[in-house]
């Protein structure tokens, strides 16, 4: 079975996915700074970059689970079995799933009223569900980081 880039039992599909989950609410950090400087262009293409790239991630993820090694590497964790392993991937996918999906409401209205006078009678609630999800954001990468590190390093 061939290993990823960081040295453990992760293939390159999973490495890539982990590196993204950790860079992400960096990136999000960053356009948010961009905001709030009034730089409102730049916020949206750093979104919509990261947005994209968050799925594009999932997206490896899931092809290296399904038809590659990542399965089977993740059998050979040390914990595999274990409780805790279940009930950290329950909290994740509570987590995660929720946050996608504010996510995607959150881009899709995002869009629509960009063209529009900024900041607008939408940006308090830009604002509100922009920091859910970028809590969301945190604690995914949090238990993701749990979940790799479970999978492919112990």
């Amino acid at each position: 079975m061939a290993t990823g880039f960081l040295g453990t039992r992760a293939d390159t599909l999973v490495d890539i996915a982990i590196v993204f989950l950790l860079a992400a609410p960096f990136l999000m950090a960053c356009a948010v700074r961009l905001a709030r400087q009034h730089r409102h262009r730049s916020h949206r293409n750093l979104q919509l970059t990261v947005f994209l790239a968050g799925i594009a991630a999932i997206l490896l993820l899931e092809v290296s689970i399904r038809f590659g090694g990542a399965a089977e590497a993740y059998r050979e964790s040390s914990l595999y079995g274990h409780p805790m392993v279940a009930w950290l991937f329950a909290v994740h996918l509570l987590i995660a799933l929720p946050t996608f999906g504010s996510w995607c409401v959150l881009v899709i209205a995002s869009v629509r009223r960009f063209s529009g006078e900024l900041p607008g009678s939408f940006s308090p609630k830009h604002r509100r569900w922009g920091a859910l999800t970028y809590m969301g954001v945190w604690l995914t990468c949090i238990t993701g980081t749990g979940l790799y590190v479970i999978g492919f390093v112990l």
